[in-house]
């Protein structure tokens, strides 16, 4: 059992990560750091302390040495699932399909995806395309659909629509396949087809979904389609747990506090400026907060 797991290796989950394990907390932080936006900046010009202009990539590992100086844990992992337990703690789950429980969850995973840009998927979110396994899955009992995306999370979105209907097939759209080994192994034990195509590009259908319209011409008919596109963001995590958003931002207070208990956020994908200073700042708010929370006091300063 941890005490803080952190979702996201950018500026405001490695922020996180060093004053939660400083205030003594059992903390582990996922992600790779080499894919976040500040990891791809050739120069940090306006960043408190650094007049020289470190690199993106300087800046990231100076955080990680510095979040492992205090203990924090940094894992590579990519988490595809995060449930509330009845206890209210918390499961990660990672793409190896290995489980971590905390007591609070840190959910810093920069800015969250955006639209897939096909064709009549506004039109018809609601109406046979969705975004969520566990939230309408139910509504697609024995239906005939697909799982559009090439990653982890949609292996995990696919095997969570297997307890519906068998019927699925994960579309790659116009990209290969990332599976993981252990993601792979499990589609292949439900018997989950994957389908490496061109690009989709439109969504067929008036009051429903009714066909897939691949960029050649090639159309598949079916009944539903989820959109499982690159990894699991702070917008997929929020249409599973519930957690309120600002449109495509997750909602936080003035402590980086959601609406449920035990889960923060900080950084981009709570909309605050794409900066690093504001990020590392909201990194810090989130874990004083988780860790009040966790001692059980209202007030908390770190000196020195």
């Amino acid at each position: 059992m941890y005490d803080v797991l952190i979702i996201g290796c950018g500026p405001a989950g490695l922020s996180a990560a060093i004053y939660a394990s400083r205030g003594q907390l059992k903390t582990a932080i996922f992600g790779n750091a080499t894919k976040g936006n500040l990891y791809k900046a050739h120069v940090i010009g306006n960043y408190f302390g650094f007049p020289e202009g470190p690199s993106g990539p300087e800046l990231i590992e100076k955080g990680i040495a510095h979040a492992k100086k205090f203990g924090a844990e940094i894992m590579e992992n990519e988490i595809v699932d995060v449930q509330v337990n009845a206890d209210e703690t918390f499961t990660l789950k990672t793409e190896k399909q290995v489980e971590y429980q905390s007591k609070t969850v840190i959910i810093a995973t920069g800015q969250s995806y955006a639209l897939s840009g096909i064709k009549n998927e506004k039109e018809l979110t609601g109406k046979g395309v969705s975004y969520c396994a566990v939230c309408d899955g139910f509504f697609f009992k024995g239906k005939n659909i697909v799982v559009v995306g090439n990653g982890n999370y949609a292996g995990e979105e696919a095997l969570q629509l297997h307890n519906y209907t068998p019927k699925i097939t994960i579309l790659s759209h116009g990209k290969d396949f990332e599976f993981s080994e252990e993601i792979k192994t499990a589609l292949e034990k439900n018997g989950i087809k994957t389908q490496k195509t061109d690009r989709i590009k439109e969504i067929g259908g008036t009051d429903k979904v009714e066909k897939i319209i691949f960029t050649s011409g090639e159309e598949m008919p079916v009944e539903g389609v989820f959109l499982a596109i690159g990894v699991a963001s702070a917008l997929s995590y929020a249409k599973k747990l519930g957690l309120e958003m600002n449109g495509n931002y997750l909602k936080i207070n003035e402590n980086g506090e959601t609406n449920i208990k035990g889960i923060f956020g900080a950084g981009d994908c709570t909309g605050s400026p794409s900066q690093v200073a504001t990020s590392v700042g909201g990194g810090c708010c989130a874990a004083l907060s988780a860790i009040k929370l966790i001692k059980g006091v209202k007030m908390y300063t770190q000196y020195g």
